[in-house]
């Protein structure tokens, strides 16, 4: 990656990503779950922060996190009890389900559940499920095997690997970035400011996956895998 390609991405990531904060922290680590039902869409309504995504192997969505604010030490006390007021839901409706934050008592507000906070999530769905990623600041890695995949990051890394004969499309993009698709017998690769998109079409599978990807700005990687 070039100098200048590395100083826009940095200038963008400081303009719209969630900072990365210097000085003390407190933190709160949380669990959750729920049965997948009839679920085949999982959508995640958290619009910053580190996320994985991996296929679960006991018949649930879990969601498995940690949430982080900087604070100074005179305001510690007030500042872990916004943290641990904080943490995720799985709401499930018909054949979808959203991971959202969930907030208590001690943590409403804008300035509570958004100033000086970052979100690290690992997220478990079963194989087939759905991705769909309302995340638009923050590094987003998914492997297993799924549905189709959506994420559109405006700043920001994308990782994904998942097996080549479930795939039937492939879609990877960025603005200003780079972009690494590596095909099982092709890798292709693309860097600069408007680098294009990947269009990639399994023509030899039976796979019915469409993986779309794209960030505004940042590295795009696909793997997919025999």
């Amino acid at each position: 990656m070039t100098t200048r390609l590395r100083t826009t991405i940095a200038l963008a990531a400081m303009l719209f990503a969630a900072a990365a904060y210097a000085g003390p922290h407190v933190t709160h680590s949380f669990n959750t779950s729920a049965p997948v039902g009839g679920v085949r869409r999982m959508l995640v309504d958290i619009e910053a922060g580190d996320i994985k995504i991996r296929n679960s192997t006991n018949g649930t969505i879990n969601v498995i996190g940690i949430v982080k604010r900087e604070s100074d030490y005179d305001e510690r006390e007030k500042n872990q009890r916004i943290v641990n007021d904080s943490s995720a839901e799985i709401y499930v409706s018909h054949d979808e389900a959203i991971v959202r934050r969930k907030f208590g008592a001690n943590a409403q507000g804008w300035r509570a559940q958004t100033h000086n906070t970052d979100w690290d999530l690992t997220i478990e769905v079963p194989p087939g499920v759905s991705i769909d990623l309302a995340t638009r600041y923050g590094d987003i890695d998914i492997e297993g095997t799924f549905g189709n995949i959506d994420v559109d990051l405006r700043a920001g890394d994308i990782d994904v690997k998942t097996p080549r004969t479930a795939v039937r499309e492939l879609v990877a993009s960025c603005r200003v970035g780079e972009i690494h698709t590596h095909l099982g017998d092709e890798i292709i690769e693309r860097e600069g400011l408007l680098p294009g998109k990947t269009r990639w079409v399994n023509k030899n599978a039976t796979g019915t996956s469409v993986v779309h990807v794209h960030a505004t700005a940042g590295e795009v990687n696909v793997v997919l895998t025999k």
